[in-house]
């Protein structure tokens, strides 16, 4: 692992890379505490003060703040079954995948996919909470690594199954200023803010090349994907092209339901 992530960062240093932290400005969270947010001199994030409120942050449903979400898991759907098909990798978790919607879209188009969340029910996959393998072909981290308490020891446990591939999002930090939409202080789950400079020292930390693609970000173990896979990689995850994938996987047919239903029967999953 790289120097810069081996020991646990100070309260008072970054609780990502350890570096010195100097005050940028403060936001009203959960519309009632005055929280610093602080700039790391070393990896250039941003990140709030300690988060002491952050299981009141949970107890509510903030679901209605998030309206785009339905759009955003057709999305992610396009792009994740284009980068399967590319790599050839069938076998998926959904980190953080909330109420499992995503997760049995994927399966409904023949990805062998799972869903783990911490925070949540997952309504839609109930029965597919614990992967048949070990290692996954991908994972994937949609809108999580901004929610991390601690990215150090979080980013740590997301890379422990040590996957072939990364696929995950989240708004970069480049000296945005306090009307940033990206804060959601309103929400108070929005906590660490990563610079690209941070990203790029993420990646070499656990061994993986860093593609960065129309605000995913894909994380590639070294040897997996050869430079002309790369750059297809980047060409399918680009936002025009994966809406045009997105319309198109309408037109296909799905049949996850059907083997899903023959392997729970069959006491599978």
């Amino acid at each position: 692992m790289n120097k810069s992530f081996e020991s646990e960062a100070a309260e008072s240093s970054c609780r990502l890379c350890g570096g010195s932290l100097q005050r940028e400005f403060s936001l009203r969270v959960l519309d009632k505490y005055d929280v610093d947010y602080l700039k790391c001199s070393r990896c250039d994030s941003l990140q709030t003060e300690h988060p002491y409120w952050i299981k009141e942050a949970y107890t509510s449903n903030l679901s209605f703040l998030d309206t785009g979400a339905g759009q955003r898991n057709l999305t992610n759907l396009a792009a994740t079954y284009s980068l399967s098909r590319l790599l050839h990798l069938n076998d998926v978790v959904d980190y953080g995948g909330g109420d499992g919607l995503l997760c049995r879209l994927l399966r409904d188009y023949g990805i062998n996919c799972f869903v783990d969340d911490k925070y949540a029910a997952a309504t839609y996959a109930s029965a597919f909470t614990t992967p048949n393998f070990l290692r996954p072909g991908i994972l994937l981290a949609f809108e999580v690594l901004e929610h991390f308490e601690h990215p150090q020891k979080d980013l740590k446990a997301l890379f422990q199954s040590n996957p072939h591939a990364v696929l995950a999002s989240t708004e970069i930090y480049a000296g945005q200023g306090a009307d940033w939409w990206y804060f959601a202080p309103q929400t108070g789950q929005h906590l660490f803010f990563y610079s690209e400079k941070a990203l790029r020292l993420i990646a070499e930390s656990y061994n993986y090349t860093l593609l960065i693609c129309s605000g995913r970000l894909l994380f590639l173990r070294d040897g997996l994907a050869g430079r002309a896979k790369k750059y297809l990689a980047a060409i399918l995850l680009q936002r025009h092209l994966l809406r045009l994938t997105s319309a198109a996987m309408r037109l296909l047919p799905t049949s996850g339901v059907s083997n899903d239903f023959n392997s729970l029967r069959s006491g599978r999953k």
